[in-house]
């Protein structure tokens, strides 16, 4: 499931509708916002443009997440400043149902979901029919197993807190896990657990 950090009061409502499907984190000011991109990875931050000094500042760090800045009317300098260092610029009043094909766009062209197929090595996952390939050979998966494959190609590089995957699977199965993370390495995955954080990274 993709994390969003949303930073806009006005859209407070917004994951319970438009991107219920996902994971998402509400910053309600600059405080928040540090401490969050601090402790945590995002897929995608969509933030009130009163962020934007707060965002530069994380931008120089080498922050390459996908950015969404909304704003409360349309300023010239404010959509060149956005387009200098992020991805789109949204002007309120916000239709809810353009925002939510508006993230998703952008997902799709981070991750090149558009072609359904994700390659990892000599693996082939298509996302619409949840199957993998070794080559030219179908791979059997579990339903969770197909699952978590799509989870961990989708975040390559990335650290997964165990939490978060369980959540994703909807299990509460440490060894459940474990034995899901040694099938998909004997497959051909590289997943390294990391006992300090409990994490899992797909390498």
């Amino acid at each position: 499931m993709y994390k969003v950090l949303l930073a806009d009061l006005d859209l407070n409502t917004t994951p319970q509708n438009e991107l219920i499907s996902y994971n998402v984190d509400l910053a309600y000011n600059i405080e928040d916002f540090y401490n969050m991109t601090y402790n945590n990875k995002y897929d995608l931050y969509l933030l009130n443009y009163y962020y934007y000094d707060a965002y530069r500042e994380l931008k120089d760090t080498g922050d390459t997440t996908i950015t969404l800045f909304t704003d409360e009317y349309y300023d010239i300098n404010h959509l060149k400043n956005v387009f200098d260092i992020a991805d789109d610029y949204i002007i309120k009043p916000i239709n809810l149902q353009e925002l939510k094909i508006r993230v998703e766009y952008q997902l799709k062209k981070l991750y090149n979901i558009k072609k359904k197929i994700i390659t990892y090595k000599d693996l082939y996952f298509y996302t619409v029919s949840k199957q993998l390939y070794q080559k030219k050979l179908k791979v059997k998966l579990s339903p969770n197993e197909a699952k978590l494959v799509e989870y961990f190609l989708c975040q390559v590089g990335t650290p997964l807190s165990k939490v978060d995957i369980l959540d994703y699977l909807e299990s509460s199965s440490d060894g459940t896990l474990r034995v899901y993370i040694s099938k998909l390495n004997k497959i051909g995955f590289s997943i390294r657990y990391e006992r300090a954080n409990l994490s899992y990274t797909l390498e």
